[in-house]
């Protein structure tokens, strides 16, 4: 898989504080990758390396191969990047924010006008194009931040927790745009402490802590710290487990009751359920819940960075 973004041995220090050190990080091209970490860990800092508008003390930052500090033109035609610090101008309307962004790309003014056309209905910034800037609110602000970085629809889009301040309905319009930019293409980069919507969102997983990535892959690739698979919760009515308890030990890593509730961990989660069913149907047992229950992003995030 081509890597569209590359990010080798970069280090970002800011007076005697290191937020970026020796990191690296390849972003395959086309997929949608997540960067979690706590506050401070230097998530804006690493997509803003990214951009150019930082350049690292040590270290390079390579878009499609270019050196980034080097082809900031590519930068500028390639890659959008919506920011938690608004980017736009707060005196211009919606409107003439977009045309003057749309300018800076060389765009020609049929195409401004089409892709102005075609973003502001999807971030529900139609009705608004001619309010003045500051008079939006917090969060048609977000959504017009985002609109300027989509102004002409860049081959990579980088967005500093897009959907931050936003209300569930308006936040699942946003993650349904990333989807639908991502399927005709366009790679996407996010931050998000929503680390339930990282999961599920993204394709590859970043974990950023004390200034390195110290895990990165998918999710189920993530959840393989844990070694010892899955979950299983079982629950009968008679929640008598003596005779299947001895008998799932040598089946799975660990065994134990808590609650009433039969608790198994082990790699062929699936397969043991199954015979835990078979057992409760032919001892009649009736079984009031039953499920696999995988390791959430969350508390992968926990085990890495309390590792580190």
């Amino acid at each position: 898989m081509a890597d569209v973004i590359e990010i080798k041995g970069v280090s970002k220090s800011f007076g005697n504080k290191s937020v970026i050190e020796k990191l690296d990080l390849a972003i395959p091209k086309g997929k949608i990758v997540g960067i979690i970490g706590a506050s401070g860990s230097g998530k804006t800092t690493l997509l803003k390396l990214i951009t150019g508008y930082y350049k690292p003390d040590k270290g390079n930052v390579f878009y499609e191969g270019a050196n980034v500090n080097h082809n900031l033109y590519l930068v500028k035609k390639n890659i959008g990047f919506a920011t938690q610090e608004n980017s736009f101008y707060t005196k211009l309307s919606i409107q003439e924010n977009l045309e003057y962004f749309g300018s800076l790309y060389n765009m020609k003014s049929e195409v401004i006008k089409k892709n102005i056309d075609k973003v502001l209905p999807l971030l529900e910034l139609d009705n608004a194009r001619y309010v003045i800037a500051e008079n939006l609110s917090d969060g048609m602000q977000r959504r017009f931040d985002l609109a300027c970085a989509l102004i002409n629809y860049p081959k990579v889009l980088m967005m500093d927790e897009p959907t931050e301040d936003l209300d569930p309905p308006l936040r699942r319009k946003v993650l349904k745009l990333i989807r639908d930019l991502n399927s005709v293409g366009t790679t996407i980069i996010i931050t998000s402490h929503l680390l339930s919507e990282v999961e599920d969102l993204c394709d590859y997983i970043a974990v950023l802590h004390e200034g390195k990535v110290v895990r990165f892959g998918t999710i189920e690739q993530l959840r393989d710290i844990f070694g010892e698979g899955d979950e299983i919760h079982f629950v009968t009515e008679s929640q008598r487990y003596d005779a299947v308890e001895k008998y799932m030990k040598s089946h799975a890593k660990s065994v134990k009751i808590e609650n009433g509730v039969l608790i198994l961990r082990a790699k062929n989660a699936e397969v043991l359920l199954k015979l835990l069913l078979g057992w409760a149907k032919k001892k009649k047992e009736k079984v009031i819940y039953a499920d696999v229950k995988r390791p959430s992003l969350e508390e992968v995030f926990e085990v890495l960075t309390k590792k580190k």
